[in-house]
């Protein structure tokens, strides 16, 4: 069952990676639980840019839970509270109405800040072109057809 959610973000702020940044609050109301995490940053963007304030600039890219390229720490938790879902599969429903929600980058020195909690991710493009590659058995995407749908 859908509801909405009212939230305190802490989000981290900064410019670049040679300037300090630190932690902003934002309020962000009527939030549907049936929203995915980057779903509920871009209602939190659209806000922002109405109010002529600067968009909070975060990684994402498929949005289906494939590429891992919205990895950000949700609560001191890489991707968020839920095990093995990335945070674009994340959904609102997994956080509570008056909830107060962290969200800083991943850091890691090889990955610095590129603005807010979007980092440069470069360093495994070197992995890459070095011979790096990561061996891990995932399995195929699931065939659509092949997926039963109850009469309803």
């Amino acid at each position: 069952m859908t509801k909405n959610i009212n939230i305190t973000l802490k989000i981290w702020r900064q410019k670049n990676a040679s300037v300090k940044g630190g932690f902003e609050t934002y309020h962000a109301a009527n939030i549907s639980t049936d929203m995915s995490f980057l779903e509920m940053i871009d209602v939190v963007n659209e806000q922002l840019t109405l109010d002529g304030k600067d968009p909070v600039a975060f990684d994402h890219d498929c949005r289906e839970g494939i590429c891992g390229m919205c990895g950000a720490v949700v609560n001191g938790r890489a991707h968020g509270p839920e095990k093995g879902t990335t945070l674009c599969q994340l959904h609102m429903r997994h956080f509570s109405d008056g909830d107060t929600i962290v969200i800083e980058p991943w850091r890691a020195k090889a990955f610095p800040i590129i603005k807010d909690i979007a980092v440069d991710r470069s360093a495994f493009d070197q992995i890459i072109i070095a011979g790096g590659y990561i061996s891990v058995n995932v399995g195929g995407a699931p065939d659509a057809n092949a997926i039963p749908i109850e009469n309803g």
